[in-house]
């Protein structure tokens, strides 16, 4: 904990974890929907361990900060869209494992004394000056970061327990689970295969025409709009009278570093602005006009917008019979009213026919490749592909790469000598696996290492959790929703 907050000093916000994040996803409770504004101060009783308010809306903070620090635009999110997160009930979860591990130290005889918690807090470079402890400082972070001094104490004590707790489980792994989990990465087959082509299938017009009546719903024709557009572009030349009036209008506009410019020196920046303000006020007389019926003008219906992207997505949010404000087009400004939307126009058979036409041909294909491999399976020869392990990122016979991976894939997840595999095109593709070994030379052994010692620790922190769920009782003090 004190070394992440070492990390975000800025945030100060203290995760408890333990071994691995399984503590805190492991055995996640779904509790449905609660209201914790509850008397009382407390949410919830684990053991002999109770879960106050407190607790709960700090630990409800602290994965708010993490999200907020750890998500793109999370900030950008609603007030709905982070409450369907259910960031309160997850936090509730970790509150509540930590209490299912507390009450076992109670019963192991673990705990935390006094000095411990000092010197982990001591021993922070964050709460340090010249390299010592400042109280002083300690208590300015906690303050700017709404910790009171006895919660703060409160998680490093839980930290230190936690630790403890952990450190009564194995974290190594034995050779024989490294192996057990190695060896079946090191496998690697020596394959001969034969790829069989796709044939072209006459097609009845009939069934055609039966497949687009059964899923002429699937056809929709593109949503069209049609629009009555006014634009509006500077026309007149301004004099050079109006041009000097504007800019004496508007002088605070036209400076550099702070200083005031001469019209001389920003006549031609003065004059874009001039135009496109005149085209903004008669946009603004025609945008009254089209609302109130005064304006006449040819509307057009578009399936693809003209409009450039930002324009594109507010007619498409708009209703019928809307009228935009102005809105900068081009080299001046449109005026947009959505007359009709049409969202649910159906393709005629015609304008569907080649769509199905295709869907239907890859079907018969992938039929009859199926009954040619499943005749040609038992006989089959093919040719030597040489080794194949699930590290493979080659070219298998002109497949393709992605496909190429995709036979790797199958062929290793199935467990047979001997089969098809049926690939995007499609193809499908005849393979015998003629010998075996496990003498592929397995790359990024750290890593994988490290996976084994997280998939270890999170299957003990999964079983322990479990297995005190089962020993204390769990009392939420909740209500549903109505």
């Amino acid at each position: 904990m004190i070394s992440w907050m070492q990390k975000h000093k800025k945030y100060l916000v203290v995760t408890i974890w333990i071994s691995t994040v399984a503590f805190v996803a492991a055995g996640m409770i779904g509790w449905g929907q609660y209201n914790f504004s509850l008397a009382g101060g407390s949410v919830a009783k684990v053991g002999q361990i109770s879960i106050s308010q407190e607790e709960l809306a700090r630990e409800h903070k602290q994965l708010l900060d993490i999200y907020s620090q750890s998500i793109p635009n999370f900030k950008d999110l609603s007030e709905k869209e982070i409450k369907a997160l259910g960031l309160e009930h997850n936090a509730l979860n970790v509150l509540i494992n930590q209490a299912l591990l507390k009450n076992f130290a109670l019963d192991l005889g673990l705990g935390v004394s006094d000095s411990e918690i000092v010197a982990e807090i001591q021993k922070s470079e964050l709460f340090q000056r010249d390299g010592h402890f400042d109280e002083g400082l300690y208590k300015k972070l906690l303050q700017e970061n709404n910790f009171r001094p006895a919660a703060f104490e409160d998680n490093v004590k839980n930290t230190l327990l936690l630790k403890k707790i952990a450190s009564l489980f194995p974290q190594a792994i034995t050779p024989l689970e490294q192996e057990s989990f190695m060896l079946p990465l090191s496998l690697q087959d020596r394959v001969r295969i034969e790829v069989l082509e796709p044939k072209e299938i006459p097609l009845k017009e009939e069934s055609l025409r039966v497949y687009y009546n059964d899923h002429k719903q699937d056809y929709k024709k593109p949503t069209s709009y049609t629009l009555v557009s006014v634009q509006v572009t500077p026309k007149e030349t301004p004099k050079e009278s109006d041009l000097k009036s504007y800019f004496n209008k508007h002088k605070e506009q036209y400076t550099l570093q702070g200083k005031p410019q001469e019209f001389s020196k920003v006549e031609k920046q003065v004059r874009q602005d001039y135009n496109s303000d005149r085209a903004k006020e008669q946009a603004l007389k025609d945008y009254l006009a089209l609302k109130k019926g005064q304006l006449k003008a040819e509307s057009e219906t578009f399936t693809t917008l003209p409009y450039g992207e930002d324009i594109n997505k507010k007619i498409e949010s708009m209703r019928v019979g809307e009228v935009l404000k102005p809105l900068p087009y081009k080299e001046g400004w449109v005026v947009l009213k959505l007359v009709a939307k049409n969202a649910s126009a159906l393709e005629s058979f015609a304008e569907a026919r080649a769509k199905i036409v295709q869907i239907l041909q890859i079907e018969a294909q992938i039929k009859e490749l199926k009954k040619e491999a499943l005749q040609k399976l038992p006989t089959f020869k093919g040719s030597d592909i040489g080794l194949l392990n699930l590290d493979f990122k080659g070219n298998i016979h002109d497949l393709g790469k992605k496909p190429s991976k995709a036979l790797v894939d199958y062929i290793f997840k199935h467990p047979y000598q001997e089969g098809f595999a049926l690939l995007e095109g499609p193809r499908a593709v005849l393979y015998k696996v003629y010998a075996q070994d496990f003498k592929h030379q397995v790359k990024n052994t750290a890593y994988l290492q490290q996976m084994v010692q997280n998939l270890k620790a999170q299957a003990l922190d999964g079983a322990l959790i479990a297995m005190l769920k089962q020993r204390y009782k769990i009392t939420l003090y909740a209500r549903s929703h109505p």
